[in-house]
């Protein structure tokens, strides 16, 4: 089912309440400045989001307003040209603008947290007795598209959801519908019952609502926005609901307050203008921090490291110039290419920064076997320098020796804290096992994730540390199993920063006669089945640069 009123109905407000606003006593030249305004706005969330998400791996979140952004600008655009024109009929269209709702849509995102998308399509149905993954964050840290956005070229309607806040947990539809309208529209629909004596509840907003209430646009909108919520999840709950009504004042009319308290009977959020501040707050740093904070704030003091980070740490790739050799491969040329663009190793460690650091036996066993069999003298050093304690080396000359191995060395901060302490199974039996009563169930779901993924991102969830990885294979795998885990809560979600690309070794030439790695695959605690047990009866790490 789609959202009645998207384009111009009575309940949505987009064109229908906007000539009282847009002209009147403001004047076209006062909804020029304010389309002006608006869109400086805009502008400025968007620098904003640009400076909060630099460096960030999910560049797309930059552009979450960009829908919402392109709409003021043709407004813009639009009021210039009538302003301009002798036609007589510009102002009459000038006067029903679209911009009282843009304000009203950009009003709202200003008083929410946390927001993910504005004016954003998602899948209205059918959904065949499933739910469809919402767009929003999962994992502490990552933004997720979901399932929910329609493909191109595919026959899927779907409906815009004007604020998608809180994480995702939260969707709002905005309308600019005033209290005489909604009065209009009850007696339209012959349910307005001022003094009637029908005591017909019409599904539990009053006493004497009648029963065709559900035919008032407003209440078709709440009900479909209901409906198309509960199609839908963001960490294993649906999305809650809302109306966004900064022009319906309670406490004003009777018939109007049952109306509103109706539409929350259904389960549907419901702000009217009487709740908020008005006008509306200017915006601040304190409403952009609180609209788009930044994902840094959520990392805890000490990170979990996976293998995928450890490599692209000790890779040459990330830390020299390479030429590119006739026996490279496309992933090879193409880390190299992207590595003169974007390079990798400062965004790593401006992110491990001052923290501390662990990593699983699991994940510096998969490192260690990955350099010895096919890792460069370099590699191998920068693998000591990583993960190999030495009493006889202080922090600052290990980490001194491991920016002489970059020519990324300034971006490297002189605070990391090397060497990453690896975690002992033995030491800390449960580990990567968690007690809060879904954690035989997580171990389930996670047996699909390959090792060492899997004990990474078990431990780092069970000791309630943010997980680095560049793994985003895994990361995706991550969130469809534990949406399908109905005894998660979305406060149990473990933590993630992620990466969008990693940093492979060099590895060898094909046909030179050294060895190669082979995947990990399976748990070695119980039965290794990847000769890694024979690997490390005979290897040994190498000894540090002098």
């Amino acid at each position: 089912m789609t959202i009645a009123g998207d384009h111009g109905d009575s309940a949505s407000g987009e064109s229908t309440a906007a000539p009282a606003a847009a002209a009147g006593s403001d004047g076209g030249g006062d909804a020029l400045r304010r389309a002006k305004q608006l869109r400086a706005e805009l502008e400025r969330f968007g620098e904003h989001l640009s400076a909060v998400y630099e460096g960030h791996f999910q560049e797309f979140r930059k552009d979450m307003h960009a829908s919402l952004y392109h709409d003021v600008v043709s407004e813009v655009e639009s009021l210039e040209r009538e302003m301009g024109s002798a036609d007589p009929l510009s102002a009459h269209r000038v006067s029903s603008s679209n911009l009282p709702y843009l304000h009203a849509i950009w009003d709202a995102a200003k008083a929410s947290g946390d927001v993910v998308k504005l004016r954003h399509p998602v899948f209205s149905g059918p959904f065949g007795g499933r739910r469809v993954l919402a767009p929003g964050i999962r994992l502490a840290g990552v933004m997720s598209h979901g399932d929910s956005e329609p493909k191109r070229n595919q026959d899927r309607r779907s409906v815009r959801v004007d604020v998608i806040c809180d994480g995702g947990l939260s969707w709002y539809k905005v309308s600019t519908v005033t209290n005489r309208r909604l009065l209009f529209d009850m007696a339209r629909e012959a349910v307005y019952c001022g003094d009637s004596d029908d005591d017909d509840g019409g599904g539990g907003g009053g006493d004497d609502i009648a029963p065709y209430v559900e035919d008032v646009p407003l209440v078709k909108l709440a009900r479909s926005l209901k409906m198309i919520s509960q199609g839908h999840q963001i960490r294993n709950v649906s999305p809650t609901p809302g109306l966004f009504l900064p022009r319906v004042l309670e406490g004003e009319h009777a018939d109007v307050d049952k109306l509103v308290q109706f539409c929350r009977a259904m389960g549907v959020k419901v702000v009217c203008g009487s709740a908020m501040s008005l006008p509306p707050p200017p915006l601040s740093e304190d409403v952009l921090r609180r609209m788009a904070p930044s994902p840094r704030g959520g990392i805890t003091p000490e990170l979990n490291i996976d293998t995928s980070v450890l490599v692209a740490l000790a890779s040459d790739i990330a830390h020299c110039r390479i030429a590119q050799q006739p026996w490279f491969g496309h992933s090879q040329r193409d880390h190299i290419e992207l590595e003169l663009v974007a390079p990798l190793a400062p965004r790593l460690c401006s992110v491990l920064g001052r923290r501390a650091l662990a990593c699983t036996g699991e994940a510096a066993r998969s490192l260690a076997r990955i350099v010895h069999t096919m890792g460069t003298a370099a590699e191998n050093a920068r693998a000591h320098l990583l993960l190999t304690p030495d009493a006889s080396m202080t922090r600052e000359r290990r980490v001194e020796a491991f920016r002489a191995l970059s020519i990324h060395g300034d971006g490297i901060p002189a605070h990391l804290q090397l060497p990453i302490r690896v975690a002992s199974l033995a030491s800390d039996p449960d580990g990567d096992r968690r007690d809060d009563g879904v954690g035989a169930s997580i171990q389930d779901r996670l047996k699909t994730l390959a090792q060492p993924g899997r004990s990474v991102f078990s431990y780092g969830w069970a000791k309630g540390l943010t997980t680095v990885t560049c793994n985003i294979l895994a990361v995706k795998q991550l969130e469809k199993r534990l949406e399908e885990l109905p005894g998660l809560s979305a406060t149990q979600w473990p933590s993630v920063w992620a990466f969008s690309s990693s940093r492979p070794l060099i590895g060898v030439p094909k046909g030179s006669g050294q060895a190669r790695a082979r995947k990990h695959i399976g748990d070695c605690r119980v039965v290794c089945v990847c000769g890694l047990e024979e690997f490390f009866m005979r290897a040994e790490l190498p000894p540090g640069p002098e």
